[in-house]
């Protein structure tokens, strides 16, 4: 009698991960925050096709088959290169050059005037939007919360927000300081400014802050630093969340997800849209209110029933066939398929 058979396994292909310095993989480990997260899923689902995506180094001695680029790059070596851009094109103007885009065989961007659905492909930035238990209105000890690290934009543009976060930050302390807290890196120094001249600025800034550790933060109103934003979210009844700047239509960040994932009401700022994509049951908008005096009185006027009707447009959303877009699962099948498809093409 014969033996049982031996299956015959295809050999592995392999793909190459191109992001900014990042080696041995880092981009697929584990992290405390989880923020790689959507990087490991999107490895496990092309190793399901066959593909074992790797940083460059890891494939050095390796035959590959297509890149995959995080933001597009100066250097476009190989035949097969894909690119997503993450960032938007005013922190990375690379991302908006048509010139340099078109090296690309495909571009996945949220960028509404790039896409073309053929070439540039829609592309939401992935979220974990798995239902969660949340506190309800009475269970939240935090009445107001800003949860950001105190960046600027790499140039001056009249399109950045971080003046609007500030306006915010410095009422609320000065005229509620019991109704906010803030929280993210590096606000026990003064705002950062953007260009050159700003990062030299906070280079200095912080310089002086290690000589002195224990003079007061700049911002009075600072917490700390947070791991897990879900941490702070999960007990603020809102959330000041402004994008970092106007950038691109249709550009959409996690902030807004992570406020609603934590049942947390956001006082959202951000990006237009030619659909909007969120309800307007699941926010409040920012740009209605011409003085953080008006959006504080908007706010406290929110009872618990108000507030639960929030919380319940906010799950019907999450819930929805809507918020598909926006999960990190859409984000791994849709690079995955268009990506193996074209290269099937090639």
């Amino acid at each position: 009698m014969s033996g049982p058979e031996t299956a015959i396994l295809a050999p592995m292909r392999y793909a190459t991960l191109v992001v900014d310095r990042l080696r041995a993989n880092a981009p697929f480990r584990a992290d405390g925050r989880d923020v790689l997260l959507p990087w490991r899923q999107l490895r496990d689902r092309f190793a399901v096709e066959g593909v074992e995506l790797n940083t460059r180094d890891v494939n050095a001695d390796r035959e590959v088959e297509f890149e995959l680029h995080l933001d597009a790059q100066r250097r476009v070596g190989h035949p097969l290169s894909y690119a997503y851009l993450h960032e938007d094109a005013i922190v990375r103007p690379i991302n908006g050059n048509l010139v340099e885009l078109a090296r690309y065989r495909k571009l996945f961007t949220s960028n509404e005037a790039l896409i073309d659905h053929d070439h540039v492909v829609a592309l939401d930035h992935p979220n974990d939007l798995a239902p969660r238990d949340v506190p309800d209105f009475k269970e939240r000890d935090l009445f107001c919360v800003l949860v950001a690290s105190n960046d600027a934009l790499p140039r001056p543009d009249p399109r950045s927000l971080q003046q609007r976060r500030i306006e915010a930050i410095r009422y609320f302390e000065v005229q509620a300081p019991d109704r906010f807290a803030l929280f993210g890196a590096g606000w026990d120094v003064p705002a950062a400014e953007p260009g050159p001249l700003g990062r030299v600025t906070r280079r200095v800034n912080e310089w002086r802050r290690r000589l002195a550790p224990d003079a007061p933060a700049a911002f009075p109103s600072w917490r700390g630093k947070v791991d897990h934003k879900h941490e702070v979210l999960d007990r603020a009844r809102f959330s000041i969340c402004y994008e970092d700047s106007r950038g691109s239509p249709g550009y959409l960040s996690g902030k807004i997800f992570d406020c609603l994932t934590s049942g947390c009401v956001p006082v959202y700022i951000g990006t237009a849209h030619s659909r909007p994509p969120i309800p307007e049951d699941c926010f409040i908008d920012g740009d209605q209110f011409r003085t953080p005096n008006e959006m504080l009185a908007f706010i406290e006027r929110i009872d618990a029933g108000h507030f639960a009707m929030y919380q319940q447009g906010i799950r019907e959303f999450l819930a929805s066939a809507e918020a598909q877009r926006f999960t990190n699962a859409h984000w791994c099948e849709t690079l995955v398929t268009r990506i193996l498809a074209d290269v099937q093409q090639a």
